[in-house]
C-alpha cells in the first residue's frame, strides 16, 4: 500500500482524510510542520498532504524543507478560500497541486490518484533509466587498449562540438556504447538519446519511423504519430546501420542535417529540429557509394568525424577486462556463486577469435553463469566448444540432438540442485519430461 502523510492541527480533517483514504493508502497523520519534517525523514512516503496553518512552522516553510530531503516528493497543499495567495506561492516553490477549505472528498482522492500514478512512471523511467546506465556505462567504457584510449579521447573531444560522428567497425564491437558515450560527455546529456536500429526497420516503414507521420497519411494512420526525431528533442539521434536506409529516405535525410528541418509522412508542415545526429556502420559505406547503393553526399555529411572501432581480436589487451566486468556484472544481477574463471578456462577464453566481438563475449558471459553460477569457478569444461577449440564430430544428427540435450538437461539440473521442478521451468518443459529424460541419460546427482 503507499503512504500518505497527512500534516493538519485539526483533528476532523485528519480524522476524514484517514476515514476517505484508508482503504486505497496507508495514511500516516500527523498535526504540526516539527512533525512532518521528523516523520519524513525517518520514513518516506508516497505523497503529503500538507496543510498551510500550522501551529509551529509555516507551511510554506515545511513544504521547502520537505523538498530538500525528497524534491520528487509529491505535496498537496490545503488552504483557506482567504489564502490562495499563499496556495500560488506554494506552487512557485514546488507544491504539486492545491484544495481550498473545505475541501472535496473525492476531488482529493482524484489528485491523489494522479500524483501517485505520475511518481509510478518517474520510478518506472528511473529504474529504466538505471538499466540503461548499467548496460552502457558512459563515463566508464571498460577498455585497456592503445586503440580504444584513442576512440575514447577522440569521443570526449567531439561531444563538445555539434560535428556528425560516423562510426566504423564490425557488429558488436561497441559502436552504440561509443555513440552513448559522446552523449553523455556532451551539453546534452539531460536530454533523450533515441537509438533506431536501421537494419531491423521494414523499408516501408522506414519514413514513418524516423520522421513521423500525420492521420491520414496511409491506411490504418487513425492518429498522428510523433517520428524519433521528434522524440529526440533537442538530444541525440542515433541512426545504427545507416547503410540500411532506403535510397528515398536518403534524400529526407541529407535534408535534415542541411536545414535541420523534416516534415512528417503526409503533412506539409515545416517542423524544426534541434537534435544531434550520430551514425553507425558495420558495412564499408565508401564501397556502397561507389556500388551507387548510398548517397555520396549524405556520405560525406554523415562522416564529418569519422572514428572506427577495432574488432576484439586486434585489441586483446580488453578481453580480460570485459571478462572480468560481464562476470561482476551478472553475478550480481544473478546473484550467482562465480568469482572467476579458472586458469586454462580464462587462457582459452583470451586465445578466441571472438568473431562477434563484444557483444559475443557478453552473451558467453552470462550464459555461463546462467548454467554454472552455482560453481565458485568456471572451468574450461564448460565453455562452449568453439572455445575450447573441438571441431564438429563425425556423428549422426540424431546422436548429436541426443549429446545436446543429456548436456543441457545436466546443466540445468546441477544449476537448480537437482530440483526438477525449477530445472523444467528453467528449459520450459514439464517435471515428467526432465524425469523421463533424466532416467533415459542416466543422470544422477553426485555427491
Amino acid at each position: 500500500m503507499r503512504k500518505i502523510l497527512v500534516v493538519d492541527d485539526e483533528t476532523g480533517v485528519r480524522t476524514s482524510l484517514k476515514f476517505a483514504l484508508q482503504d486505497t493508502y496507508c495514511v500516516q497523520m500527523v498535526s504540526s510542520g516539527q512533525a512532518a519534517i521528523s516523520q519524513v525523514n525517518q520514513e518516506m512516503p508516497d505523497a503529503v498532504i500538507l496543510d498551510l496553518v500550522l501551529p509551529d512552522t509555516g507551511g510554506l516553510e515545511v513544504l521547502k524543507r520537505l523538498r530538500e530531503v525528497n524534491e520528487e516528493l509529491p505535496v498537496i497543499i490545503l488552504t483557506a478560500h482567504s489564502s490562495i495567495r499563499s496556495a500560488v506561492e506554494a506552487m512557485r516553490l514546488g507544491a504539486t497541486d492545491y484544495l481550498t477549505k473545505p475541501f472535496d472528498v473525492e476531488e482529493m482522492k482524484l489528485i491523489l490518484a494522479r500524483v501517485i500514478k505520475e511518481k509510478k512512471l518517474k520510478e518506472r523511467v528511473g529504474l529504466l533509466q538505471k538499466e540503461v546506465d548499467e548496460e552502457y556505462p558512459a563515463e566508464n567504457v571498460v577498455f585497456k587498449s592503445q586503440a580504444m584510449a584513442q576512440v575514447m579521447a577522440v569521443a570526449k573531444q567531439v561531444a563538445a562540438t555539434e560535428a556528425t560522428v560516423l562510426l566504423l567497425g564490425p557488429s558488436g564491437c561497441g559502436k552504440e556504447l561509443i555513440a552513448r558515450a559522446i552523449h553523455a560527455f556532451s551539453g546534452r546529456r539531460e536530454e533523450p538519446f533515441v537509438p533506431i536500429h536501421c537494419a531491423a526497420i521494414p523499408e516501408s516503414l522506414f519514413e514513418s519511423e524516423i520522421f513521423g507521420y500525420e492521420k491520414g497519411a496511409f491506411t490504418n494512420a487513425f492518429q498522428r504519430k510523433p517520428g524519433k526525431i521528434e522524440l529526440a528533442g533537442s538530444g541525440t539521434l542515433f541512426l545504427d546501420e545507416v547503410s540500411e536506409i532506403p535510397p528515398a529516405v536518403q534524400v529526407k535525410l541529407l535534408r535534415f542535417l542541411q536545414e535541420k528541418e523534416f516534415s512528417r509522412l503526409g503533412g506539409n508542415e515545416i517542423l524544426k529540429s534541434q537534435a544531434r545526429l550520430l551514425a553507425a556502420s558495420a558495412r564499408d559505406l565508401k564501397k556502397q557509394v561507389a556500388e551507387g547503393n548510398f548517397r555520396e553526399d549524405l556520405y560525406y555529411r554523415l562522416c564529418v568525424v569519422p572514428l572506427e572501432i577495432l574488432p576484439l581480436n586486434q585489441r586483446r589487451e580488453d578481453i580480460e577486462v570485459l571478462l572480468d566486468f560481464y562476470l561482476e556484472k551478472f553475478r550480481r544481477r544473478l546473484g550467482a556463486r562465480t568469482r572467476d574463471f579458472t586458469r586454462e578456462a580464462r587462457q582459452q577464453l583470451v586465445a578466441y577469435d571472438w568473431p562477434g566481438n563484444v557483444r559475443e563475449l557478453k552473451n558467453i558471459v552470462e550464459r555461463m553463469l546462467v548454467l554454472y553460477g552455482q560453481r565458485e569457478e568456471i572451468g574450461s569444461e564448460c565453455l562452449p566448444g568453439e572455445i575450447r577449440g573441438q571441431s564438429c564430430p563425425e556423428v549422426g544428427l540424431e546422436q548429436a540432438v541426443e549429446s545436446f540435450e543429456k548436456r543441457l538437461i545436466l546443466e540445468a539440473l546441477e544449476r537448480c540442485n537437482w530440483n526438477q521442478n525449477q530445472a523444467a521451468r528453467l528449459l520450459k518443459t514439464t517435471r515428467r519430461v526432465i524425469r523421463y529424460k533424466a532416467e533415459k541419460y542416466g543422470l544422477k546427482k553426485t555427491k
